[in-house]
């Protein structure tokens, strides 16, 4: 997800709800990924020729549509690369195969084909997690969730992997059920968040999964995992801070005095010090630093500090890090969502 980027994609999206007072036609709910596994291939390699195929990821529509002949080129590029849905050297030569196999998978026409000549693309996996689902009265699955850049696949990482993912966009499929067709289910639609398509599902994405708190007090706001219901949340007069019954995960965020006057360099170098192995991103442009690292607890933790002359603005999720699958993706929404006003209108 490019920083900062889908802050205002989220806000766009929300004014064009309201203008136009579009209602949801079923509600959204957690996906169990049992369903969908034998789609899960399928589903990464559409997601991953959609990234590469131009600057800004193609869109995949219905029967009424054309897929994108660059489109089609790194799909099979990249399938071949990633050893993705059987895909082999002589099918980039073989245009019956080609056909086969596409029309396995898209609602969409075909462009026409030709022999592929296999293009430069990403050493990384580019994958997709799905969250939530949504079933649209015509029958449809809406299946919502987060792109991601790594090694492998989500599904064969370790904990320890997980803390390597790059987290790039929410996406969206549309699949409808066919027994002819690879995996199960036909796609009829594919889009990232940014293209704003398909935005109300989106937008009721975002509200199932995320929380806002937001102090004008302190001059801040936030996005946090909705994990955290309300009766785990507790207010301060520093910020706010959150953790599951459990205690197995937590979240703060607020505001405290800069004392010393530090600057967001030597702040960095305070708060990572004595940190083992601890992951130190700064954003000038921001006046922010992350730092995540792990403890000897096998707790993951992630911290953001935004830093100015008077004050520290930090906010931070710990989980444990066996459930990274769960929480991790909450780090780029963290990160990319603390709005700190002084710092954004300055």
């Amino acid at each position: 997800m490019m920083k900062r980027a889908f802050r205002k994609v989220l806000a766009f999206t929300f004014a064009l709800c309201l203008l136009m007072g579009i209602t949801t036609a079923g509600a959204l709910e957690n996906v169990n990924t049992a369903d969908f596994d034998a789609m899960r291939p399928v589903m990464d390699l559409v997601a991953s020729a959609a990234i590469s195929a131009s600057d800004f990821p193609s869109v995949v529509s219905d029967e009424m549509s054309t897929l994108d002949q660059n489109f089609v080129t790194f799909f099979f590029t990249n399938g071949l690369k990633a050893s993705l849905l059987d895909i082999t050297d002589a099918m980039l030569t073989d245009v019956a195969q080609q056909e086969q196999l596409l029309k396995s998978v898209f609602s969409a026409q075909l462009p026409t084909l030709d022999a592929i000549t296999a293009m430069e693309t990403t050493d990384d996996y580019i994958g997709f997690l799905p969250v939530m689902m949504e079933t649209a009265e015509n029958g449809d699955i809406y299946l919502i969730g987060e792109l991601y850049r790594g090694s492998m696949a989500i599904q064969q990482m370790s904990a320890e992997d997980y803390q390597t993912l790059s987290w790039e966009e929410r996406a969206i499929y549309t699949l409808s059920a066919d027994d002819t067709a690879l995996g199960g289910y036909r796609i009829d639609g594919f889009s990232v968040g940014s293209a704003l398509v398909m935005e109300l599902q989106f937008q009721d994405y975002d509200n199932a999964i995320l929380m806002e708190y937001s102090n004008t007090t302190l001059g801040f706001s936030i996005l946090y995992p909705s994990l955290f219901a309300d009766e785990n949340v507790t207010e301060s007069a520093d910020g706010v801070s959150a953790a599951l019954a459990d205690g197995s995960a937590s979240f703060i965020v607020k505001r405290m005095a800069n004392t010393n006057g530090a600057n967001l360099n030597e702040y960095a170098t305070e708060v990572s010090a004595d940190i083992e192995d601890a992951r130190v991103d700064i954003e000038e442009d921001f006046q922010q630093v992350t730092v995540a690292y792990e403890t000897e607890a096998g707790n993951s933790v992630f911290t953001v500090y935004v830093v100015t002359d008077d004050y520290i603005y930090m906010a931070q999720l710990a989980y444990p890090t066996n459930q990274s699958v769960i929480y991790c993706m909450y780090t780029t929404y963290l990160e990319n969502s603390f709005v700190v006003n002084e710092v954004s209108v300055g």
